[in-house]
């Protein structure tokens, strides 16, 4: 069955000089090619966005410098728009982390605030350790919790302590049928649920009797 999103095998080798990570072959291979959107960026090389994902890519060099990609996030940020221009891709060195196989728990959100092991989630940029990268990452949670969840990420089974607030439900209904709830993010979920799960707590009954032996002063 074709995959309906970019497979994690055919991303690109960034320190190969943009091949592909499974064909080997030059980055976008056909394979990843089918899940693309070739956008043409102001520098005159083309940026590559993916059709069923938040993930974009810029290959080459990076086209503005550290102090004109922090002006571009103020002034988007100032107009209320998501920073838009593309990954640097200069990443540093990846830390260790722990590897597992992929945890068997599959949960499907039906609310709000249902948040459970086996959610599916993007990990957003500036998540993870920037040896990861500034593109969003696909992960499904372990562990949740606040402020930080235990993530898996899908793409090389590491696992990694991740900000509630920086995590986004994957997946879901079509734009036009998607409720409001599943834009919050994890964080969002879990005070829902914390707040649901107070106002539904009985109240403590007084024990009877308890202030009948008092002396008024």
């Amino acid at each position: 069955m074709r995959s309906i999103r970019l497979p994690d095998a055919h991303l690109p080798d960034v320190t190969g000089g943009w091949t592909c990570q499974a064909c080997s072959t030059a980055w976008p291979c056909t394979t990843a090619a089918d899940h693309l959107t070739a956008t043409p960026c102001s520098c005159g090389r083309t940026s590559y966005w993916e059709k069923r994902g938040p993930r974009n890519w810029h290959p080459g060099e990076r086209c503005y410098t550290p102090e004109q990609g922090v002006a571009a996030r103020v002034a988007d940020q100032a107009k209320g728009r998501a920073p838009h221009f593309p990954p640097s891709h200069y990443y540093p060195p990846k830390p260790r982390r722990p590897k597992w196989p992929q945890p068997e728990q599959r949960h499907a959100v039906a609310g709000a605030g249902d948040i459970r092991p086996g959610t599916w989630t993007w990990v957003e940029p500036g998540g993870l350790h920037p040896g990861w990268g500034d593109i969003h990452h696909l992960a499904m949670i372990v562990g949740a919790g606040t402020p930080k969840c235990l993530v898996w990420l899908i793409l090389d089974g590491t696992v990694h302590d991740v900000q509630a607030d920086r995590l986004i439900l994957s997946g879901g209904p079509r734009d036009r049928d998607r409720p409001a709830w599943w834009s919050w993010t994890v964080a969002e979920h879990l005070a829902h649920r914390d707040a649901e799960e107070r106002a539904a707590a009985p109240a403590l009954p007084v024990q009877p009797g308890l202030f009948e032996d008092l002396t008024p002063v």
